[in-house]
């Protein structure tokens, strides 16, 4: 009986049942790349150091000399799901899910992503007319996922597993058990050089190029898998599963893009400026130490095919069009708007029924409490379009308004201190489908400290 239930089981996983992708590609682009954005992250015409990553054609606006900054930040994710596949979780006997009125069980899978040193840095030398500039940033993803617990949909494919074994061989349902994990780091390392020209007192332009290097790293597991045959109502037979599932994959790639900017002073009190990045090309290369057993699942199902030594798999940043305005009614006080449009149907990782473009809104404000002291406050509010199938229990991104506040501090007339904190709250999603019911969940709290320069 137990050869037969382990033939069964692996005829199973090899060839029936489905899976949800749970290493998706995901909207990658991080915007948050200095404190003054997290003080205020509406920064697309301000005049600062910043505006290497920000508004590179105002950058020749500075005064003559160096210019530097760097960035500290240290943010902190929640990335929870909370599944139920009907009853079937409330079948694992070692772990039962959490019962609901409507009969079901369901369970709280959390992800947590900490990062204590997330980087970022400027520095610009303004001669004349002209900004040379430099910059480096995490541009995306950025930092580690850790699901202690798996995900879901992991659990939903061996217990199903278990379930239909056991009816095929006509014996009672008694329940299965399973460990499993998952953990996920993604950097994408990116390094800009561009220069600004103002062509005259109002107007500038600027032209540079991004090279960004991806690094993704994978691990997790499913293993201990047991199946509870229930041979009669008072009596338990527990199979052992033999196989275990270990992936253990890194993918790096190379992409570069230009990126060209505009900035014009309508008077002194009015500021526009526009920046466009061309989407980036990036396709990284796997470089994979699984499992046997993975790597025979894996090439029997499309949507882990990537995780196999040597892949290929596309992982585009998006084009992303940035326009802002800043308004000066008095000495002291700055207004700002912006809107952001990030051409996501153009990347060749999702198709145009999957993902529509997204569009952003930010708004801001920053004042000169004394001539050493300036405080600033702003808003972000981030809309994605997308079908359901581009969500998944390891994978999604959330509707969100994000607000961020803080302070710069003149410690002599050439350094600056910056400090801010900066939080996204995220609108919950509920998936629901055939055979399951999933609400995503999300929350995120960013701290950060930097220093200017000027010499």
């Amino acid at each position: 009986m137990k050869k037969r239930v382990i033939t069964l089981c692996s005829l199973y996983l090899m060839l029936g049942g489905t899976m949800t992708e749970v290493w998706a590609g995901d909207y990658l682009t991080n915007t948050n790349q200095s404190i003054g954005f997290l003080r205020n992250p509406s920064r697309d015409a301000a005049i600062d150091i910043d505006g290497v990553y920000y508004n590179p054609a105002g950058v020749s606006f500075l005064d003559e000399g160096w210019h530097f900054q760097f960035n500290w930040q240290s943010p902190h994710q929640k990335r929870d799901s909370r599944s139920s596949y009907g009853a079937l979780f409330g079948a694992n006997y070692l772990n039962p899910g959490t019962p609901e009125a409507d009969g079901s069980a369901s369970r709280l899978y959390k992800g947590r992503v900490h990062v204590p040193i997330q980087p970022s840095l400027y520095l610009a030398y303004n001669k004349n007319d002209w900004a040379f500039q430099f910059g480096f940033g995490i541009i995306g993803g950025g930092g580690t996922c850790e699901f202690k617990n798996g995900v879901g949909s992991f659990e939903a494919l061996v217990g199903q597993m278990a379930k239909t074994t056991m009816e095929q061989m006509n014996v009672g349902f008694g329940g299965y058990s399973l460990d499993s994990y998952l953990k996920g780091k993604s950097y994408f390392f990116g390094t800009t050089l561009a220069a600004a020209r103002k062509l005259n007192e109002k107007l500038s332009v600027s032209l540079g190029i991004r090279a960004i290097y991806a690094w993704n790293n994978y691990d997790g597991y499913i293993d201990n898998i047991t199946f509870r045959m229930q041979t009669n109502p008072n009596d338990y037979t527990i199979v052992n599963y033999p196989n275990n599932y270990v992936l253990d994959c890194k993918q790096t790639g190379l992409g570069l893009a230009p990126i060209i900017g505009i900035d014009y002073k309508v008077n002194d009190y009015v500021n526009l400026a526009a920046k466009y990045e061309f989407r980036t090309p990036i396709t990284v290369k796997a470089d994979a130490k699984n499992n046997d057993a993975f790597n025979q699942m894996a090439g029997q199902r499309a949507a882990f095919a990537n995780y196999l030594d040597e892949a290929e798999t596309q992982m585009d940043l998006p084009g992303y069009l940035a326009v802002g305005v800043q308004v000066t009614p008095i000495e002291k006080l700055r207004l700002n708007a912006g809107y952001h449009m990030y051409f996501d149907r153009d990347t060749r990782q999702w198709s145009k029924d999957l993902v529509k473009d997204t569009n952003e809104f930010t708004l801001g404000a920053a004042y000169d409490l004394t001539d050493r002291i300036e405080v600033s406050a702003g808003y972000q509010k981030t809309m994605y379009d997308q079908s359901e199938a581009n969500y998944s229990d390891l994978s999604f991104n959330l509707n969100s308004y994000s607000f961020g506040l803080g302070v710069g501090v003149k410690v002599t007339d050439k350094v600056k201190l910056n400090a801010a904190y900066f939080q996204t709250n995220y609108k919950d999603h509920t998936q629901t489908t055939a055979v399951s019911n999933i609400v995503y969940h999300r929350e995120n709290r960013v701290f950060g400290v930097g220093v200017d320069v000027n010499f």
